[in-house]
């Protein structure tokens, strides 16, 4: 009888538990499928965050990895790319209507958008501190935080576990910064963040992503989602009409903020 999905991966998490690396030529001994099938399932493990590719074969990922975000600090990023991170924000607002329930994940840029949004009408989830702050203390709005570890200098609150309460929270929209959009979709760094992007994304009918025209030509190493998956990319006026192009054509829509304040059309929406 064939495997199902669930159960190959299972075995090949179980095979590369307490060691350096498993061979490809071992799964093929342990899992009952094709070579073919075993590298899509590994691949599919990697894209979740769970294994690492090495050459002829798979590794668990490395100890340091489980805290997220070791190169990112909230108040650095703060004052990158500020003009284009307000321009975002003041679009991203055309998106919200009071009252409304959203969910707001980490990032300088959602918080730069937090700090705009009405002040009374909304219930927000947040694992972002700065955020969970801003609305708690000068807004009217319900803020819920997620559960789990702190860690104070990203800004955020992440959890590993899949069944925490905060999963019962419904949101019209999953609101969500990234470290890079590249034609293989939003990437991440760090396998925790994009664990609990994933769950969360299940609450909300829709995701947008905040994303500075800087982050088209970055790249990371895990996809968090697809660009089909994204419903709006709400960007600066700094983006390439190639990464435009890339976005529409996975079927995404593009929202376009001039960082110019004085301009006289402030917001170009691509999908007119």
């Amino acid at each position: 009888m064939l495997m199902l999905r669930e159960e190959r991966h299972n075995l090949i998490l179980k095979a590369v538990e307490g060691r350096e690396a498993v061979s490809y030529e071992e799964l093929l001994s342990l899992v009952d499928a094709s070579s073919a099938t075993i590298r899509r399932d590994v691949d599919q493990l990697c894209d979740s965050g769970q294994l690492r590719k090495l050459r002829g074969g798979i590794a668990p990922i490395a100890v340091a990895s489980a805290r997220p975000l070791s190169g990112y600090y909230f108040k650095d990023e703060t004052k990158l790319h500020s003009a284009a991170k307000d321009a975002i924000a003041r679009a991203a607002l055309g998106l919200v209507q009071s009252p409304d329930s959203l969910i707001l994940f980490g990032g300088s840029t959602v918080a730069r958008f937090a700090e705009r949004l009405p002040t009374h009408g909304l219930t927000v989830l947040t694992d972002s501190i700065p955020v969970a702050n801003h609305l708690a203390y000068n807004t009217e709005n319900r803020v819920f935080m997620t559960g789990g570890e702190v860690f104070a200098q990203q800004g955020i609150v992440l959890s590993p576990f899949d069944d925490a309460p905060l999963f019962h929270f419904a949101a019209s929209t999953f609101f969500m910064g990234c470290h890079a959009v590249t034609e293989a979709g939003v990437l991440e760094d760090d396998p925790l963040p994009l664990r609990v992007a994933r769950t969360l994304r299940r609450q909300a009918q829709r995701i947008v992503v905040l994303a500075d025209s800087s982050k088209f030509s970055a790249s990371r190493s895990l996809v968090i989602f697809p660009l089909n998956e994204v419903d709006i990319f709400v960007t600066d006026d700094g983006i390439s009409e190639h990464a435009v192009q890339m976005i529409e054509a996975a079927g995404s829509k593009v929202v376009i903020a001039n960082r110019d304040l004085n301009a006289v059309s402030p917001i170009v929406d691509r999908s007119v």
